[in-house]
């Protein structure tokens, strides 16, 4: 005679086989039910996640159950998972009777990422009460991958349940991973002509719309090709090219760029490392390298500036966005079109004209024609930028 325990549920059910033929104690059709119910919740909760975005009024994509005028889903219950998305992070939210069994899960057994990440503190779930957990990671911790579509701006990541096996190393629950994501919408510029072109990302994060005329590269350190590598410290010196890829003859200039911790140009903190038309303000801190070179051609202009991070802020990951224009070639240097170095505590212009950027230190006004101009926006990155080596 061999005696079989059925898992999943606190009511045992026994199997007593004697000689060939097996005897199912009460209870098989409600155990059956209940665990159609059990993969059915589970379904549920998963396909939450997978449906589509809702969209706040700030662009921010968040995931949840569909809800009801009175804040509830439309099943009258809580989704078993729900992710909040901010400028910064992504809050991730679990009730604790994941698989809604009545059993509670505990916290410790469920992060955010990878194995790797299971005993970091900030990948962790804490308990928050009302039968809730949460994990808060930002947006570039815990293994979170960005991507890039036509449209968003993606950071994704998966929610991980490691059961602990209990006593004698048995375990009734299995291990679970729910993707989940924060969508953000993408920017938009306004063309010369009035209409809008897609925010383009450069080659170094793998992303691109393909339909952008201009480019933004980062080279090696003597500016003969593209770097391999997106990792650098404190005190290396990045070098960039801005180019214009038109069929026509043009000369570019780049308008403005600036240094954020997203994509999103408007995310707080942001630095701005050149502006007004194309001075090189960062080129005014002390000890700073940062410098338009000499021209090679018209539809090139290459520069560099120093690595740099945000005080006080953990993240490492940087995105340099900048505003390229690309003007005929005929057009001679004005103050909307130029490209100042600060030297010697004064500003000159790589195209000769000093004079245009004599407006660096007050506002630059546009004085020129710019019906025959072309602009689009590129973003850089992300950039990983380590303290020390």
């Amino acid at each position: 005679m061999g005696l079989y325990l059925s898992n999943s549920h606190p009511e045992l059910h026994i199997l007593v086989q004697t000689g060939g033929s097996t005897m199912l104690v009460s209870g098989l059709l409600f155990s059956l039910a209940l665990l159609m119910t059990f993969g059915l919740e589970v379904t549920d909760a998963i396909r939450t996640l997978k449906e589509g975005p809702m969209i706040d009024s700030e662009g921010r994509e968040y995931k949840s159950a569909p809800l009801a005028k009175d804040g509830r889903s439309e099943s009258g219950d809580r989704p078993v998972v729900r992710v909040e998305c901010t400028d910064v992070s992504m809050i991730v939210f679990i009730q604790a009777d994941l698989y809604r069994t009545g059993h509670h899960v505990s916290p410790g057994e469920l992060f955010l990422g990878d194995a790797r990440h299971s005993n970091s503190r900030r990948c962790q779930a804490v308990d928050t009460g009302d039968h809730e957990y949460v994990i808060e990671a930002g947006l570039q911790d815990c293994g979170t991958k960005l991507s890039i579509s036509e449209d968003d701006v993606i950071y994704s990541n998966k929610l991980v349940f490691l059961p602990a096996f209990r006593h004698f190393g048995i375990t009734r629950l299995t291990e679970a991973v729910i993707p989940v994501s924060c969508h953000y919408k993408r920017k938009h510029i306004v063309s010369s002509s009035a209409h809008q072109k897609p925010l383009i990302f450069s080659k170094l994060a793998k992303f691109s719309t393909g339909t952008s005329l201009f480019s933004l590269r980062l080279l090696t350190d003597d500016w003969s090709n593209e770097t391999p590598s997106s990792t650098f410290y404190l005190g290396d010196v990045l070098h960039l090219e801005a180019s214009y890829n038109g069929p026509d003859s043009r000369r570019i200039f780049i308008d403005s760029c600036v240094g954020t911790l997203t994509p999103d140009i408007a995310s707080v903190p942001r630095y701005y490392l050149i502006e007004n038309y194309g001075c090189f303000t960062d080129a005014k801190e002390k000890g700073s390298k940062a410098v338009f070179r000499p021209r090679l051609r018209a539809d090139v202009l290459q520069l560099q500036l120093d690595a740099f991070l945000f005080h006080n802020d953990l993240r490492r990951n940087i995105f340099i966005t900048c505003h390229l224009k690309a003007a005929p070639k005929a057009w001679r240097s004005s103050p909307t079109n130029k490209a100042c170095n600060y030297m010697q505590s004064r500003w000159r212009n790589v195209d000769g004209n000093d004079e245009t950027c004599q407006c660096c230190d007050a506002v630059c006004h546009e004085r020129s024609p710019t019906d025959d101009v072309l602009c689009d926006t590129v973003t850089l990155g992300p950039l990983m930028i380590l303290p020390s080596k």
